[in-house]
């Protein structure tokens, strides 16, 4: 009896816990696509399949499952339960892998996809009394498309509000189960920088070889699980798109288990398949993605945030507000470029230098504004630009009569869309950077003309021949040091004769003696927040 009653008290409990988890809709109004479906989505408990199934979705949605507070790793899996496109086995497939793999620190998105249409209330007879049959292939072959872009808007949709829960943009993942594992497998192909997945793992899947496109270098890592008894005979389907994936050499894992069947998901059979789910925690953390990043708590002040292209690149940023941040009033900006080494996509090297500087509690309670530190890619540069690094100091050409590189487009963007925003005061927007990212200041000025009051690049330069009257609307404090062995004194030099002969309100430091890290000397100047913050741009 008391068994009992603790079974059912356990059982009452997951089903509140369940009830609570938050649901997201996957597109803004109607699916594109489905607009006239007019039918409604349902649930079933009593049927063949002996578990709770979810048909008729209409509209998808993603159900979240967050771990606990403090508890997050950063990663994120979109789970895509199976069920012949005629339903979701939205519990041993969908939320109870959720629940493991919360525990985990990993947040979960159940998704829910559009699926063929059922007639009836029990979808599970509908597929048993149509499976092989020609009518089955129709119906399917109409919905796998719209599944599939699912998938990848479901993925999309996660980068794009990675922050808003402790999400990191490089470690998004997509697993499915059957059905689940086509949209699982087809994200693994013809991606964008929106929707590519950071690894993939499709569970006994269905994705026969003329759904493949191309794979090469930097395809995600793939974990394979199935039965060699699947009763569907999709076992061969696991193991050529791992033959493909070790065609290209690229990293995967399959783990085939004698007997299991078709369908295992979490259910508990008593056979070594029940352990799959063990392996695949086992897989991810290898694969680093267990592993919580060491984020340093020196700058938990900057927020995390992450700003997609209308291109689809993703750009990652940290914003610090002011202390007491009042959304309806009207706050200076300040946008800071980081240098090359500091280029990546963990959303945290680009605070190396300069974030200090501003955490200050002297200088934010001083000069409150908000702050803005993007981070660009490893294999771009804020400016445009061709380098010779086989002379010291390197020789750099900076170019500025063709399209900007994206990352500076998009940090300007950014800059752009906080002012729409309505908490910046458009007069009183600043950009400064250092090496690279003093490159980034003068282009982004050239640019974006009308856009900041004040520029202060640091050991940097620019297209000299390119530069003219369209800048004098700003004001340049200009650093360097004498003896820079990476970034040539001159090219800092060159900017203030022509910033000069434009009659620019103009400053220039340079140190006597200081290499590369002038920076260290520009940060320490007394003056350096003061004359920045206390410019309005010119009319």
């Amino acid at each position: 009896m008391k068994k009992s009653v603790f079974f059912l008290l356990c059982l009452f409990s997951t089903i509140i816990l369940r009830a609570q988890q938050k649901v997201i809709p996957l597109y803004e109004g109607t699916a594109p696509g489905t607009e006239t479906w007019n039918w409604n989505e349902a649930e079933n408990d009593q049927n063949m399949w002996q578990t709770k199934v979810v048909y008729n979705v209409v509209q998808p949605s993603l159900t979240v499952f967050q771990p606990a507070a403090g508890k997050a790793n950063g990663t994120a899996v979109i789970i895509c339960p199976g069920g012949a496109f005629f339903a979701l086995s939205i519990n041993s497939e969908g939320f109870d892998v959720a629940s493991w793999l919360q525990q985990k620190g990993v947040t979960c998105f159940v998704l829910k996809y559009r699926l063929a249409h059922t007639t009836g209330n029990d979808p599970t007879a509908e597929v048993a009394a149509k499976m092989g049959k020609k009518e089955f292939e129709e119906e399917t072959g109409k919905v796998i498309p719209l599944a599939i872009a699912d998938g990848r808007a479901a993925i999309a949709y996660v980068r794009k509000h990675a922050a808003e829960y402790n999400v990191l943009p490089d470690r998004i993942g997509i697993m499915g189960f059957s059905a689940g594992g086509t949209l699982a497998s087809a994200a693994l192909f013809n991606y964008n920088n929106e929707n590519k997945p950071d690894f993939a793992a499709p569970v006994y899947p269905y994705f026969p070889k003329e759904m493949y496109g191309t794979v090469g270098a930097g395809a995600p890592p793939l974990f394979i699980t199935a039965a060699s008894d699947d009763a569907l005979g999709l076992a061969p389907h696991s193991v050529d798109l791992y033959n493909y994936w070790m065609a290209a050499k690229q990293p995967a894992e399959l783990h085939m288990y004698a007997k299991g069947g078709h369908g295992f998901g979490m259910r508990k059979q008593n056979l070594p398949s029940d352990q799959w789910i063990d392996r695949f925690g086992e897989w991810l953390d290898q694969q680093g993605f267990l592993k919580r990043p060491a984020f340093n708590p020196e700058f938990a002040l900057f927020e995390q945030r992450v700003y997609p292209t209308v291109d689809g690149n993703i750009l990652p940023y940290r914003i610090l507000y002011p202390e007491n941040y009042d959304k309806n009033k009207k706050y200076p900006l300040v946008l800071f470029l980081h240098g090359s080494g500091e280029r990546g996509k963990d959303n945290e090297k680009q605070l190396t230098h300069g974030a200090r500087l501003f955490l200050s509690a002297e200088n934010r309670k001083k000069f409150p504004a908000i702050v803005l530190f993007p981070q660009c890619p490893d294999e771009s540069f804020w400016a445009t630009s061709t380098i010779d690094r086989t002379v010291q100091p390197a020789r750099f050409e900076l170019d500025y009569s063709g399209e900007a590189n994206w990352p500076l487009t998009a940090a300007n963007e950014l800059v752009k869309k906080m002012i729409a925003e309505g908490a910046v005061d458009p007069g009183r927007v600043y950009i400064t950077g250092l090496s690279m990212g003093g490159m980034g200041t003068f282009e982004s000025v050239f640019r974006y003309p009308n856009l900041y009051a004040a520029a202060l690049p640091i050991c940097g330069g620019g297209d000299v021949e390119e530069y003219d009257k369209r800048v004098s609307k700003t004001a340049f404090w200009i650093f360097h040091g004498s003896a820079d062995r990476a970034v040539d004194v001159k090219m800092s030099r060159d900017m203030v004769d022509k910033l000069k002969k434009l009659k620019v309100e103009l400053k220039y430091s340079e140190y006597p003696g200081v290499n590369h890290n002038s920076w260290d000397n520009a940060f320490a100047e007394p003056d350096y927040l003061d004359w920045m913050l206390r410019h309005k741009r010119k009319k």
